[in-house]
């Protein structure tokens, strides 16, 4: 039977089959794995086993085979899991999910029967020097039964269907096309007067918005979909670094847009490796303190209306903002005048400057000033927003707040000189129209009064290079967002209304400008900007 049909099918299950391993392999060692879970794990390694050998894959087989027979012992009450008996769990996890990526590539497989073997002599170790059974309780359970051999699971009831995402993003982009198609005719019967149109048009964008719905439902995924390589990652960093500590997962239900959750794994990566590195204390430092010697970590997801919250959260030493403005200080960042001006969150958002670190040491964790400018840029790119709190001595939180979906968006749609230009409903928390003897100008910069504070103001059309129309407007049209809880403005020279948009990626060298993220097309074919708030007004404190 030829089976080279059989590979991407095959790649897929298995990848399944060892990331709920891995996630499992984890509570094992928490201690809080129970019967049920060893049977689970159990029933993966059998599955990936038999697929395995149905596939000839003989180095996959014979690891997996090793892996299933521990954890039957284990099942069976011959012994308790160990440390060691962990590590080497996830050691055969991590070298499946290498075999299984070079099936994926067409590749030969080099052997396993090392690793396999060492397998099965810890376990006839561990069970010859066990001098207790496993907990009576556990030890009565009843053994799962192994599944019949088959060449892959069977579907439930056939009600899903594998579809491959790029399939997916074709219809992302169809469905935006067909928005664009929608403003086209809008535009045309609103130029033309003809009424007749608008029922038919009405309907139209009834029928688009609800396959829209539909499109963007089927790419919507839980975030433990990313989030299972984490506590695997945080366990290695932590046995590294010598540090204790429990890392929980909050929300992990929530979904997401594919294309968010794609953009925020590295962002998570470089913030939980920063929280280990630098957040908590060695066991040691922790008492000295007055804390206990095993730190907190998590991470957890939260909705707020149309958006989702990421909070990674660490009861270790925090920031010191005197420590960060006295850094930014010596690495020219700023000088003494322009740091003394700085809020508490101002200096906070210091770190995510490119370059910046308050490491003594470099590490091969962390300590190379290349993280935090990594996390904000990537953010940004989506739309979201990063925002950092921090108490000495208590911990620090890092909030993310992203766009369920970056596809199609609603936008406020704004002018500034001859431009005009898209701006997320998202990143906006308000508009308002000012007189002009409500802003101050010092030198270049703006602030506006408002409930007898200073709010930092951007003239975007000074930013983008157009004419000015500051002068000669006596009501002047303002978009207040937030940067790091900081209230900001934008001046634009009109508000034109809100549109859902279907957004585009830049091109380089389109990506190298500063305050866009992206673009649209109009009904009429007018290409459109779309500006980020943080990153237009991020440049005040460089330039200053």
């Amino acid at each position: 039977m030829d089976i080279s049909r059989y590979r991407d099918l095959f790649v897929s299950e298995s990848r399944e089959h060892l990331t709920i391993l891995g996630t499992l392999s984890m509570r094992c060692e928490d201690g809080i794995a129970d019967s049920d879970s060893i049977n689970e794990m159990f029933r993966h390694a059998h599955s990936l086993k038999g697929m395995a050998a149905t596939m000839q894959l003989d180095p996959i087989t014979t690891l997996s085979h090793a892996l299933e027979d521990l954890l039957a012992q284990i099942r069976d009450g011959h012994f308790n899991p160990t440390r060691n008996t962990v590590d080497l769990m996830l050691a055969a996890i991590d070298t499946l999910e290498q075999l299984v990526a070079l099936v994926s590539q067409g590749a030969e497989l080099p052997d396993s029967d090392d690793l396999a073997s060492r397998i099965r002599n810890h376990a006839a170790s561990v069970e010859e020097a066990a001098l207790t059974a496993l907990n009576p309780a556990a030890s009565q359970t009843k053994p799962a039964a192994e599944p019949t051999e088959s060449l892959f699971r069977a579907s439930d009831e056939n009600t899903t269907t594998r579809v491959r995402t790029a399939l997916l993003d074709r219809l992302v982009t169809i469905s935006g096309e067909l928005l664009t198609v929608r403003h086209t005719l809008e535009d045309w019967t609103s130029r033309n007067q003809a009424d007749e149109l608008q029922p038919p048009l009405k309907e139209l964008s009834t029928l688009l918005r609800q396959l829209q719905n539909e499109v963007f439902q089927a790419r919507m995924l839980p975030f433990g979909s990313i989030a299972e390589r984490y506590p695997r990652m945080v366990r290695d960093l932590a046995r590294k670094s010598g540090k204790e500590l429990t890392f929980q997962i909050y929300g992990d239900t929530i979904e997401l847009d594919r294309g968010v959750l794609e953009q925020v794994i590295e962002p998570l990566v470089h913030l939980l490796r920063n929280a280990v590195d630098h957040g908590l204390e060695t066991p040691a430092e922790r008492v000295a303190c007055g804390k206990p010697p095993v730190g907190s970590l998590s991470l957890s997801v939260s909705r707020l209306a149309d958006q989702v919250l990421l909070a990674v959260r660490d009861d270790g030493r925090g920031m010191d903002p005197a420590r960060i403005r006295a850094k930014a200080i010596s690495q020219g960042f700023l000088n003494e005048q322009q740091a003394a001006d700085l809020t508490v969150q101002e200096i906070l958002s210091l770190i995510c400057s490119p370059g910046f670190s308050t490491a003594t040491t470099v590490t091969d964790i962390s300590g190379r000033g290349v993280g935090m400018d990594v996390v904000q840029n990537a953010i940004q790119t989506i739309g979201g927003t990063l925002t950092i709190d921090s108490t000495p001595g208590h911990g620090s939180i890092f909030t993310l707040r992203l766009p369920i979906s970056v596809a199609i968006i609603h936008a406020l749609m704004v002018t500034c000189g001859g431009l005009q230009l898209a701006v997320p409903v998202s990143a906006i928390t308000s508009t308002c129209e000012v007189q002009r003897n409500e802003i101050i100008q010092r030198g270049r910069e703006l602030y506006l009064l408002r409930d007898g504070a200073e709010i930092p103001i951007r003239n975007l059309p000074r930013f983008f290079r157009q004419r000015e129309t500051l002068s000669g407007n006596a009501i002047l049209p303002i978009l207040l967002a937030e940067s790091n809880k900081q209230p900001i403005g934008l001046l634009v020279d009109r508000l034109l209304g809100q549109q859902e948009i279907f957004t585009r990626p830049l091109r380089h060298p389109l990506t190298d400008l500063r305050g866009i993220s992206g673009s649209c097309l109009l009904g009429n074919g007018q290409i459109v900007f779309i500006i980020d708030p943080t990153a237009c007004v991020g440049r005040l404190c460089t330039e200053n």
